[in-house]
């Protein structure tokens, strides 16, 4: 039976998720040279953030991240795996190990680019 618990961290990254995901930013339009750009979501990375993830844990030897990672399968063959994983993590499905390890990087990441693009992640 697993100790975890639901962490509250996990559930303002959700949050924080579900708004930028579906924000557009056009990138490119602040350059001189170009005058329209790209628009992209958050949404659009979210295969790369959690390779990321899974790749990082690979090559940290953090074998219970990699586990819950890939618990629903390979990465690439998840649906919305970012915002699966934040769902699993607010559910109190990690350790406490593995859910340091993974909101962690998932704060940074995040919130980074809500400073960047917006919207306040508080």
């Amino acid at each position: 039976m697993s100790t975890a618990v639901a962490d509250p961290r996990a559930e303002r990254l959700a949050n924080l998720w579900s708004r930028l995901s579906a924000q557009h930013v056009t990138l490119g339009a602040g350059c001189g040279c170009m005058t329209g750009g790209v628009s992209v979501s958050l949404e659009d990375f979210e295969l790369d953030i959690a390779d990321y993830l899974w790749a990082e844990s690979e090559r940290l030897g953090e074998a219970a991240v990699v586990a819950f990672l890939l618990q629903p399968g390979a990465i690439d063959q998840q649906q919305k795996p970012v915002a699966t994983l934040l769902a699993r993590l607010e559910d109190g499905e990690a350790e406490e190990a593995v859910a340091d390890w993974l909101l962690s990087r998932l704060a940074r990441t995040l919130d980074s680019f809500a400073k960047l693009h917006g919207p306040s992640s508080t």
